[in-house]
């Protein structure tokens, strides 16, 4: 077959040569191929992060714009220089923005491990209360358990026990009774034996300072009970020396006897205190016999062996 040539008349461009030879346009396509072409242009956006796409992705779509352009228009090496730049700047995005949303996801699991912190701390604070007050309990039961089983009913029974519960407290006027323990028989030739009542009234000075002052309503004689022992039971009338009764309030009983001509000084008792006559118990509870009074056993402060 033939050849022909054809020349432009205007211009340098000269075109080429065409041939309706098989094997050279066989040759010529083979020219063209690269070696990105035998690998197709991936489809799957699952390595390219959704819309961007990757840099061979964009290789091969930049090689085919080039090999398909305008022979009469070629692209210009800036436009060639700006596509690169945006795909950097598209790469570099990507990368930016994956990065934040790792680090907006670190900021959420961080915030979410502090207030999970927060409300295990909380949760222990409240574990070490609830632990303390039970200790606190824990305690006195063992406390009170010592005391129980350290005085216990046969240990107690007969020995002197002192409880400072000294005075009574008057709401009305009627009789009431009370007992008294005395370590030795009462001598009524041994200086003057006798019950003292006492009141209490506490007045406050010009200086704002309290103060205490003590009365005496009424004395009973002990030289009837001569010769007398242990516990003796008494009875007030609640009336004051001079036979008028006495106001409602709390009232201190003692008593004092079998003077020491040597050191001039008496024996002396009071309410509250003397030998345990017995050991009552209400709902496992112990409770001491003194006399007329019957009170727990943890009221008693010390227990002496009786002389």
């Amino acid at each position: 077959m033939s050849t022909a040539t054809t020349t432009a008349t205007q211009g340098s461009y000269q075109q080429p040569r065409t041939t309706s030879n098989t094997n050279n346009i066989e040759k010529t396509e083979e020219k063209k191929k690269g070696a990105l072409d035998d690998n197709p242009i991936p489809g799957d956006e699952s390595t390219t992060g959704g819309n961007s796409l990757s840099n061979e992705a964009f290789m091969r779509l930049f090689l085919e714009q080039l090999k398909n352009q305008d022979p009469t228009a070629p692209m210009e090496t800036q436009e060639i220089l700006t596509q690169t730049a945006q795909l950097t700047q598209v790469e570099a995005q990507e990368k930016m923005k994956a990065a934040m949303e790792k680090m907006t996801s670190a900021m959420e699991s961080m915030q979410e491990t502090n207030e999970k912190t927060i409300e295990a701390q909380e949760k222990m604070i409240e574990s070490q209360k609830k632990m303390l007050e039970s200790l606190g309990l824990l305690s006195d039961s063992i406390q009170d358990s010592n005391i129980l089983s350290g005085y216990n009913a046969i240990g107690v029974i007969g020995k002197i026990a002192e409880t400072g519960l000294n005075t009574i407290t008057l709401e009305k006027n009627e009789k009431t009774k009370f007992s008294l323990y005395f370590d030795e028989p009462i001598d009524a030739s041994k200086g003057d034996p006798k019950i003292t009542i006492v009141t209490k009234k506490v007045t406050t000075g010009s200086d704002g300072k309290e103060s205490e002052e003590k009365t005496i309503v009424k004395e009973i004689s002990l030289k009837d009970y001569d010769g007398q022992s242990g516990w003796i039971d008494f009875e007030w009338d609640t009336k004051d020396s001079g036979g008028s009764y006495v106001k409602a309030g709390d009232y201190t009983i003692s008593a004092e006897y079998n003077l020491d001509s040597t050191t001039n000084k008496y024996l002396s008792t009071e309410l509250g205190r003397g030998e345990v006559q017995s050991v009552l118990y209400d709902k496992g509870v112990p409770y001491l016999k003194l006399g007329e009074m019957v009170i727990p056993i943890t009221y008693a402060h010390t227990f002496q062996p009786k002389s």
